[in-house]
């Protein structure tokens, strides 16, 4: 009795679980569509909408306000030696001795090395003999000419006399013709003396002249050879190159040594089409190298023509070194002073181009008219680019520039 009692509530506990979970399964089903349901009218709204505005055009704006900004040109350039010279012999020689290290500095005229000075002063008092020599000639020749025209005036005298006597004579009566004839040839005669001395005295005068200047020139050779033993430096440096030793044989124009001048230092560089017109000469720079120090500086050259193959022009500056911490061929940035002036920041994907090939942006005004603003770039950033030619402060269209015009309205909702 007890038994079938318990199978009879096990059997009606199944039953009754059966049919609750058939209805339990219905009710989810239609959840499960009503949710369905739900979604597609949500979509079909959706597209609705977006049906109906199609058609409106939509833009986006935002105020730029100025700001003053600094137009110094900043780019990277190279330090350049001052000076630079391979010094060379003059004359011939042997060196004797050398007073200067690869790597010395050196100050201007200081003696560097000297070469033998072989025969050259026996040449030299040679030379100077001989200009004594012609010298006194000259002052003979002069002496002979003055003794040689002061007889010659004597016999004048004499034979103007003898010709004036025989012409008297003549006149009396009393003498022939033959002796005033004798008188008047022996006064010419005499006279034609006169001019011959002066002209030998020239003759022989530009003779002599001739080979003083000859031996002049000599001297001043044989000097300048007995200069050329002794190498200077031609301005202050540092030695970089040492090309001979003690003893070396040298011929004219055999280098010896190369100096170098880093005082002032120059910088070279290069400015873009864009910059080259914002500087002149003597514009303030500075001037950094790799190791941070800093020199001021002046533009002193730029070159009136671009290089052909970058369309850029170049410039040189100039700072003092005395410290010589700047060295040659070691890359340098340079910074070159502008003046401030009012410029918006602005992204680049604004910008549009006008039928006549105009660059600006697209803005509106206080009674949302689109207006567009013709702009000039001023320099280019990471993150955006400077520009003039705005009111100070601007309501530009950021987004939808494309499909608008000046003069629209722009009708917000």
């Amino acid at each position: 009795m007890k038994k079938s009692i318990v199978f009879a509530f096990i059997i009606l506990f199944i039953t009754v679980g059966w049919l609750a979970s058939g209805q339990l399964g219905q009710v989810n089903a239609n959840d499960k569509k009503i949710t369905e349901d739900k979604t597609d009218t949500n979509l079909k709204v959706q597209v609705q909408n977006n049906e109906e505005n199609s058609n409106i055009i939509k833009v986006e704006t935002l105020i730029f306000n100025a700001e003053q900004i600094d137009q110094s040109i900043v780019i990277q350039g190279q330090t350049i030696y001052n000076k630079k010279i391979d010094v060379k012999s003059e004359t011939t020689g042997n060196i004797t001795n050398i007073n200067f290290d690869r790597g010395d500095k050196v100050q201007a005229n200081k003696n560097l090395l000297k070469i033998s000075i072989e025969n050259r002063k026996e040449i030299l008092l040679s030379v100077q003999k001989d200009i004594e020599r012609l010298n006194k000639e000259l002052i003979i020749n002069e002496k002979n000419r003055e003794n040689l025209l002061s007889k010659n005036a004597e016999l004048i005298k004499l034979y103007e006399i003898e010709y004036l006597s025989a012409k008297q004579l003549i006149d009396k009566g009393l003498s022939s013709k033959s002796k005033l004839s004798l008188a008047s040839f022996n006064l010419a005669n005499a006279k034609s003396d006169q001019i011959d001395i002066n002209l030998k005295y020239e003759s022989r005068l530009a003779n002599l002249e001739s080979q003083i200047a000859s031996y002049k020139s000599q001297l001043k050779q044989i000097n300048l050879d007995i200069e050329n033993t002794l190498v200077s430096a031609p301005f202050d440096g540092i030695i970089t190159n040492k090309k001979i030793e003690v003893s070396d044989y040298v011929t004219p124009g055999n280098i010896l040594l190369t100096i170098v001048n880093l005082n002032p230092i120059k910088v070279q560089g290069y400015l873009s089409e864009f910059d080259v017109n914002k500087v002149q000469l003597f514009t303030k720079a500075t001037i950094e190298n790799s190791n941070g120090i800093k020199k001021n500086g002046k533009i002193t050259f730029i070159s009136p023509s671009a290089e052909t193959s970058t369309r850029t022009f170049e410039i040189e500056i100039e700072a003092d070194n005395s410290d010589l911490s700047f060295k040659s061929g070691i890359t340098t940035s340079i910074m070159i002073e502008g003046s401030e002036l009012l410029a918006h920041k602005i992204p680049p994907s604004i910008l549009t181009l006008q039928d006549d090939g105009t660059i600006g942006v697209k803005a509106l005004d206080e009674k949302n008219t689109v207006i567009f603003y013709p702009i000039q770039k001023v320099k280019d950033t990471i993150d955006g680019m400077w520009v003039s030619g705005l009111p100070k402060n601007i309501n530009l269209i950021i987004s939808g520039q494309e499909y608008v015009s000046s003069g629209q309205i722009i009708e917000f909702k």
